[in-house]
């Protein structure tokens, strides 16, 4: 007899948390979870600020800087995931706004105060209409030239926002726009720049073109922001949307039935994007069964719990989704209490 789904999710966070338990025990240093938090977040802006100063002395090369500053810029990234959820300093609101503050402008990216919201909801919606912060990443959008630019430009998700207003009433894309505009307007300019100093290089410019504008001293900042920031970010987001995205079902799940919302992507095909996003691919699933843990952990408990999750049929490495819009593509099987409310709305035979 096939288990029910909500069997199958209780027996696999059993798992889980059985798992975080003996890793506790045999780890004590686990405990500190503040100290981990805040070392993590000091040791990676260490980082960053050493490829910054081998690149400017030009002992690292541009190739290399931005591949090597995406790294800890993911773990940045996996920090502020971890104070939405209020894993590190939570009785020390003003340390997790500090946090925010460096982080937001490390990445350039969305409002960390507005992405909380919109991603506290995605943990009620996933899969869903109402998914408000995986739709802006492309969750559900066929594969084409509007999913490849939203994939590859951080601010590409400005241009799904009348189709998710259209959906989702409450989405207010307009106080998303003006939240984040600090780091959206330092992206542009920068991003606009940097080809401007491309095009003058190679002599494409044409007339009454912007990039005249720019004064001669302001190019070599210009190139020098986009090696170090805008270009290493690029690569960041562009392996993250791809691995959340696609590691996300969308639109015929069963609503809040966490074992049809994710897969298990860790293929080897998609390895190299992995490494810019803390294997994500691989290990988000999890998140969505256990909430509260710290991205490190997660990926601690991860060989237990997928093993688990496998054993219950959880899909591994369903490329297909990938031209399938993220949709399951057949009637998954609903859990014992949505098929007797299904059946209770039907009909009865006469």
């Amino acid at each position: 007899m096939e288990v029910s789904s909500p069997n199958r999710v209780r027996c696999i966070r059993d798992v889980i948390h059985a798992e975080e338990q003996r890793l506790r025990s045999k780890y004590q240093w686990l405990a500190s979870q503040d100290i981990l938090g805040l070392s993590l977040f000091v040791a990676s802006l260490a980082a960053m600020a050493a490829i910054t100063v081998f690149y400017l002395q030009g002992t690292l090369v541009w190739w290399l800087a931005i591949p090597l500053m995406a790294l800890p810029l993911s773990i940045l990234h996996e920090l502020e995931h971890d104070l939405i959820h209020d894993m590190y300093f939570r009785e020390r609101p003003w340390v997790q706004n500090g946090m925010f503050f460096v982080i937001w402008f490390s990445k350039l990216s969305l409002n960390p105060w507005y992405r909380r919201r919109i991603h506290l909801k995605h943990h009620l919606v996933s899969g869903q209409e109402a998914d408000i912060e995986e739709r802006l990443i492309g969750l559900g959008l066929p594969f084409g030239l509007l999913r490849l630019f939203v994939t590859i430009h951080p601010m590409g998700g400005i241009l799904l926002f009348p189709s998710i207003k259209r959906d989702v009433p409450d989405f207010q894309p307009l106080r998303l726009t003006l939240l984040s505009i600090p780091t959206y307007s330092v992206f542009f300019w920068t991003w606009e720049a940097f080809f401007g100093y491309v095009r003058l290089q190679q002599g494409w410019t044409f007339a009454y073109d912007p990039a005249q504008l720019l004064p001669a001293w302001g190019w070599p900042w210009a190139r020098d922001l986009t090696v170090l920031l805008i270009l290493p970010n690029v690569l960041r987001q562009a392996c993250l949307v791809v691995m959340s995205s696609y590691s996300h079902y969308y639109g015929d799940i069963p609503e809040r039935e966490v074992f049809f919302q994710n897969q298990i992507l860790n293929s080897w095909l998609v390895f190299p994007m992995q490494l810019f996003c803390f294997n994500f691919g691989e290990t988000h699933i999890i998140h969505h069964y256990v909430i509260n843990q710290p991205f490190y952990l997660r990926q601690m408990v991860a060989r237990a719990a997928l093993a688990e999750m496998q054993r219950h049929g959880t899909r591994v490495n369903d490329l297909g989704t990938f031209v399938r819009a993220n949709r399951w593509g057949e009637e998954p099987e609903l859990s014992k209490s949505a098929h007797n409310l299904h059946t209770e709305k039907m009909p009865m035979a006469s």
